[in-house]
């Protein structure tokens, strides 16, 4: 548990934060690249940005979301119960924004919106998982 635990946090990281895929939907799916940048702690774009192709950030947030469902058990875990279900909802709701992304991009209307918080919760999931299998009990 404890090595996919952080398994999946690096993951998420890799994919919402550092590797970046480019891809477009709206005539099939559209490969544009893959580069490796970091991608500011935070960035949110509501209506429109000067980034006009879907990223891995998608990705990232399913693997944080694995993360938070692992250790949401309030019955084993009542001490990290509050982040973990505190952390799972955060990355439920930014799916849910880059998901709304996938569809406007389908129906060709995307226009560079993105919800990026990768590394804020790379570093909830981190207090989570040190707090369950690092601190002393």
């Amino acid at each position: 548990m404890k090595k996919l635990s952080i398994l999946l946090l690096i993951l998420g990281l890799i994919f919402s934060q550092v590797l970046t895929l480019g891809y477009n939907l709206n005539n099939g799916f559209e490969f544009q690249g893959i580069s490796v940048k970091i991608i500011p702690l935070a960035a949110y774009a509501g209506k429109f940005s000067e980034i006009t192709q879907l990223t891995s950030t998608i990705f990232g947030y399913i693997f944080f979301i694995l993360f938070g469902v692992l250790h949401t058990n309030k019955v084993k875990f009542p001490e990290i119960f509050k982040p973990a279900l505190m952390f799972s909802g955060i990355a439920i709701i930014v799916t849910f924004f880059e998901f709304t992304s996938l569809f406007e991009d389908m129906q060709g209307n995307y226009t560079g919106k993105h919800f990026w918080i990768g590394w804020p919760l790379f570093i909830l999931g981190l207090f989570i998982f040190i707090k369950k299998y690092l601190a002393k009990k």
